[in-house]
């Protein structure tokens, strides 16, 4: 697998989602201007040669957040809720799990975590997606 293709199909899927549009990251920005927000992130670690003959590689730990509003605010978790959903519209997993899969060969999302992230100074609430990936090795 190549990690940049598998980053690019990622938001690529979280584009589709209602109300992210154009407001999605391949990788970390070094700010955000407006939520909600997408951002893909490195993996924990690379698994390599996981079947006989480079036939799997596994990428552990990528996160995808989806960033929203001021965290104290009913309406920021009223939007969140959409994104966190198992389906719908806006659901983060159904979409990072749909087919078709370009970059890869299967992906599970394992659990979402909540936290107040800060970027360029600001709190936003986050949503972190956690998921495994697993794809043929290069040959």
């Amino acid at each position: 697998m190549d990690l940049d293709r598998v980053m690019d199909d990622l938001a690529g899927k979280l584009r589709t989602l209602e109300g992210l549009g154009g407001r999605v990251f391949e990788y970390p920005p070094g700010q955000v201007t407006a939520t909600p927000a997408g951002i893909v992130t490195y993996p924990d670690k690379i698994d390599f040669d996981q079947t006989y003959g480079r036939g799997m590689d596994i990428l552990r730990g990528v996160e995808v957040l989806v960033i929203v509003g001021e965290p104290t605010k009913k309406s920021t978790r009223d939007q969140i809720a959409g994104y966190v959903a198992g389906d719908g519209p806006r659901s983060v997993k159904a979409a990072l799990e749909s087919k078709p899969r370009h970059a890869f060969d299967d992906l599970q999302v394992i659990d979402v975590d909540f936290d107040v992230v800060k970027i360029a100074g600001v709190d936003y609430l986050a949503a972190i997606f956690r998921m495994d990936i697993a794809g043929r090795g290069s040959i």
